[in-house]
């Protein structure tokens, strides 16, 4: 096909600043920007972090999403466009800085085709699509995962973001504390998810036989943030409930009845057109198990969550990271026809993203009727449009 010639041409010859440009427009158009629908609550919390303004007991798990509240109340804001801006900021940041890492610690071809494979990932854009905390937690993760020091089969290159971490004094000490910080503020602003998807690249690097050192680091700070929490919200003396275990016990019907009735969509919404990067990874052989174990251990966390997309391209983000989009030999693999052709298909399927396991579309639309009715006063949209591209009986409009 002499249209996967012209990609092929485009993906390895043009210049790297053009094809970011056209992968990160292509991805907004496919995605859209919107919010997620709690972030309005999540504001509530950032005009006092220190007192609970939940009366609803369901709503106590937003408290312990705390770090990024935190943040907007030290900036003192205060104005929900404001809030929404300060978290779009961080995924602003997540993505330029995945953009550096893999151009620092990657030779350029290597890099252009992690660039590809990241776009077909659920995780490059959902934080896009439901612009909140999980914004700085992706951040947090990318600065812990792309610091992690390679050792064959994975990424040979450049040593990360930090250039004071490149030095030999941060082979020890240093770098432990960096990863101990940084683990400390994950478990401040998302526990589960932090713990989870640092304990799962844990679990592979183990079964790989590969240095758990600074993954345990990570998961210490984890612990310890999480600790802090407490502390916080005693000393404060706000009420909070076991937040996301308390919610769990109140749905659980409802979150395995999602699971069971849409399974396909499910899980096919997980990795999306990176199923196709797996069956690469899959002719590893041996090499790959510790990979696939992990995955499908990851996967049992669909059965509890209600937004799966979005929780699961949050916490197979580590584990992906290190073993395909920062592994050097993996990513040698691919041919430019194999390269061309995942751009092409990436351009051609549509957006796919699950919640409570319904499949929900482009936001696209809707921010542009929201801007059409905010300029012209065309179409009819409604006085609190949180959930009005997810809501089915909104859809109708």
């Amino acid at each position: 096909m002499k249209l996967l010639l012209w990609f092929e041409h485009f993906i390895f010859h043009t210049a790297v600043w053009k094809l970011v440009t056209v992968i990160l427009l292509v991805m907004l158009f496919k995605t859209g920007i919107w919010y997620i629908p709690n972030l309005e609550m999540s504001l509530a919390l950032a005009l006092n972090p220190f007192a609970n303004p939940f009366t609803d007991p369901n709503a106590h798990y937003l408290v312990w999403n705390w770090l990024s509240p935190f943040i907007a109340w030290l900036l003192g804001i205060k104005a929900f466009w404001a809030f929404f801006l300060l978290h779009l900021g961080f995924v602003v940041a997540f993505t330029a800085l995945f953009i550096r890492q893999i151009f620092v610690r990657l030779p350029e071809r290597e890099a252009r085709v992690a660039l590809i494979v990241f776009a077909l990932l659920p995780v490059s854009a959902t934080a896009y699509f439901w612009t909140g905390p999980d914004a700085l937690t992706l951040l947090l993760l990318l600065l812990a995962v792309g610091e992690i020091p390679p050792s064959p089969p994975f990424a040979k290159g450049g040593t990360g973001n930090w250039p004071i971490l490149a030095s030999p004094f941060a082979k020890g000490g240093l770098r432990g504390i960096f990863f101990l910080c940084i683990g400390i503020l994950l478990g401040m602003q998302h526990f589960e998810q932090a713990l989870f998807a640092i304990g799962g690249l844990l679990f592979a690097l183990l079964l790989d036989k590969k240095s758990p050192v600074f993954p345990l680091f990570l998961l210490a700070g984890i612990v310890a943030g999480k600790l802090t929490l407490i502390g916080v919200f005693n000393h404060a003396d706000m009420q909070v409930n076991s937040g996301r275990t308390f919610w769990l016990q109140e749905h659980l019907d409802l979150l395995l009845g999602s699971f069971f009735f849409h399974l396909h969509h499910i899980l096919w919404s997980v990795l999306g057109l990176g199923w196709l990067v797996a069956l690469k990874y899959a002719d590893q052989g041996r090499q790959s198990l510790a990979f696939f174990l992990t995955l499908a251990g990851l996967l049992l966390l669909l059965l509890v969550s209600a937004d799966q997309t979005r929780v699961l391209a949050i916490v197979t983000f580590p584990l992906l990271a290190v073993y395909w989009l920062l592994n050097r030999e993996f990513l040698t693999q691919f041919t430019d026809r194999q390269v061309a052709g995942l751009f092409l298909l990436w351009l051609l399927i549509p957006w796919s993203w699950v919640w409570i396991g319904e499949p929900r579309t482009s936001a696209l639309p809707y921010d542009l009727a929201w801007l059409l009715n905010n300029m012209f006063g065309w179409f009819d949209v409604p006085a609190n449009p949180a959930l009005w591209p997810f809501a089915d009986e909104l859809h109708k409009w």
